[in-house]
């Protein structure tokens, strides 16, 4: 990996890192932090590529960044289009694909920040005292679903903000590709 696998961790990671501080603030993640990380990531991928393998480097850094990108936006996209998602976590993942230029880290990041988000809403659940009425609520939800029904969504309830589990996957998933540890899904 060199110093490239390591510059690009540590842009990750101040990306993702930002991200996660504006979303626990604001509970937004801003255009001008992830509009620029994308291009950014694709301007990194690109003159890493060229310094290190000349011209063919340069389209295969373009490329990974691009195939990063699409694995970070569309799966979200969907996620987002169902109602389950912010569009700041759908271009955050989308930056995490472009900067990473590498589909892996992108699975990573999603695989490791549902579950990091799955526990600390256990951990808001417990510590306000809602377990009994949030499993009453995805209850009532599966049903009208199942009724072909869409659901009110509860505004009273707390806010887990996504892009902290995220920028946690995402140091994860780079650390493991900066290592070269072998994922389950590679």
């Amino acid at each position: 990996m060199g110093i490239h696998g390591i510059f690009v961790y540590v842009f990750l990671t101040a990306v993702v890192l930002t991200a996660a501080v504006f979303d626990w603030k604001t509970q937004r993640i801003p255009n001008r932090l992830v509009g620029p990380a994308i291009l950014a990531g694709f301007i990194v991928a690109a003159g890493f590529g060229f310094a290190l393998e000349g011209l063919g480097g340069l389209w295969a850094g373009l490329q990974g960044s691009a195939l990063g990108l699409l694995a970070g936006f569309v799966p979200m996209a969907l996620i987002f289009f169902a109602g389950a998602l912010g569009g700041g976590d759908v271009k955050l993942m989308a930056a995490v694909g472009a900067i990473a230029a590498n589909w892996e880290v992108v699975l990573g990041t999603a695989f490791y920040g549902f579950i990091i988000s799955a526990v600390l809403a256990v951990v808001v659940m417990i510590r306000h005292r809602i377990v009994g009425r949030t499993i009453q609520r995805i209850a009532n939800a599966a049903l009208l679903a199942a009724a072909r029904v869409k659901p009110e969504m509860a505004t009273d309830s707390p806010r887990i903000p996504l892009a902290i589990g995220f920028a946690i996957g995402a140091m994860i998933s780079g650390a493991e590709v900066l290592l070269n540890v072998k994922m389950p899904w590679s």
